[in-house]
């Protein structure tokens, strides 16, 4: 008897446990918009679209353009690093880029990194011909 009434507190226990568990998160399509490579070797108007699993904007995420040779010039004129927040709907806009691949270099990817606290990371490709 006493061995019924245990077992049966314990499925009580991980039954009730397993229902307070949420659905997991994660990045779900990222789509880029707007990009415009200039003679100079900068981009202007780069903008990304991101959002989740369901389909619903991402707001908060933190995407990063991790190539070397890539720079962002803010609204004051400094150069920074390519990072960027995504907006209420899901968009992340970068500021001026400046692309000083190697020389000799026709085509290269943008390599992008999306991440947020309990989504996980996404990373994506883009690529960009040099003409």
């Amino acid at each position: 008897m006493i061995v019924i009434l245990v077992a049966t507190m314990g499925t009580a226990i991980i039954v009730g446990w397993m229902g307070s568990i949420e659905t997991p998160h994660s990045i779900g399509d990222v789509e880029v918009q707007d990009v415009v490579l200039c003679d100079d070797g900068t981009v202007t108007g780069f903008c990304l679209e991101v959002r989740d699993q369901d389909g619903d904007y991402l707001e908060g995420a933190v995407v990063i353009i991790e190539n070397s040779y890539v720079v962002m010039t803010d609204s004051e004129g400094a150069e920074t690093a390519p990072v960027a927040l995504t907006d209420e709907n899901g968009k992340a806009v970068f500021g001026t880029l400046t692309v000083s691949p190697p020389q000799g270099t026709s085509h290269f990817d943008l390599h992008i990194v999306i991440s947020k606290t309990d989504y996980g990371e996404k990373s994506v490709e883009v690529p960009v011909v040099l003409v």
